[in-house]
């Protein structure tokens, strides 16, 4: 079994590249199918104290979002068809703040999303269609970082373990991605034996799942040593030449972790790797 549907999320043909990019290998790993939803942000209605001046400038900057997207829809159009494979290409709008619940939408009628992660800076407003998709479409999700170049996805797979459900779910949903991994690594961090978690052995046994479902997979636990889980995360994932991350999304509630800080907000703008989340 493997991903059939694969939907990219595309705002713009260059800064999504890397999404496109990392669908096109999926796709070719399993003989799957590319869908790309092409969503077009809209501006909010700006503010003035005179109705009427209110919708006249309104109306202009939704003329000129529409007009921009019109040839930006090009462009997707011509750099999807250099794969040579049939595209289903849709389209959907909506004010910025709503684009993730499209994408979310969209996300629901295929088996794996692939988006490009938000800029470091965040301020790209990819953090609502990442999380929209996480939140709302009760599938997976595949983040490329900006400026992705890689061939393989899944050859060399990571997999961050805190024995969570949101870890198990976005596991389960990786096994297309990991069938003929060279080797996979299981990940702990800080890991303590309890008796709603880690086993005896943390990562043990999740490892000899992987084996008894043909993966060669060995266990890497490690000490944080005060760094976060995000950083610990990618310096391993570089000592192992990772090719993938794989984790759960979000296992507090966004508001936390926007509040607090937490690994998949990190992860979400620091990631050089492709990363497979579920929520």
């Amino acid at each position: 079994m493997s991903f059939k549907d694969i939907l990219a999320v595309v705002i713009s043909a260059a800064e999504d590249e890397p999404a496109i990019r990392a669908a096109e290998i999926v796709a070719a790993k399993g003989g799957g199918h590319i869908a790309a939803a092409f969503l077009t942000p809209l501006p909010d209605e700006p503010v003035a104290y005179e109705p009427s001046v209110v919708a006249g400038v309104w109306a202009e900057l939704l003329t000129r979002a529409r007009t921009d997207a019109h040839a930006e829809r090009a462009k997707v159009e011509e750099r999807m068809a250099r794969d040579g494979r049939p595209v289903d290409l849709r389209a959907g709008e909506a004010l910025a703040r709503d684009l993730g619940r499209v994408a979310a939408v969209h996300a629901r009628y295929a088996d794996l999303t692939v988006l490009t992660r938000p800029s470091e800076d965040g301020g790209d407003g990819r953090h609502d269609l990442v999380e929209g998709v996480l939140f709302h479409s009760g599938r997976p999700a595949l983040i490329a970082p900006p400026g992705w170049s890689g061939t393989t996805i899944g050859a060399r797979p990571l997999i961050a373990w805190d024995a969570s459900r949101e870890a198990t779910r976005a596991l389960s949903e990786s096994y297309d991605l990991l069938e003929g991994a060279e080797m996979t690594r299981v990940l702990t961090i800080d890991a303590r034996t309890k008796a709603f978690g880690h086993g005896e052995h943390p990562g043990a046994n999740i490892a000899a799942h992987l084996e008894r479902r043909g993966m060669k997979a060995d266990v890497h636990n490690v000490d944080g040593a005060g760094r976060s889980h995000a950083q610990t995360i990618l310096a391993e994932a570089a000592a192992f030449n990772a090719d993938l991350i794989v984790m759960g999304g979000y296992a507090h509630a966004r508001l936390r972790q926007f509040v607090f800080g937490g690994a998949t907000r990190e992860m979400l703008e620091h990631s050089n790797l492709p990363v497979l989340m579920a929520h």
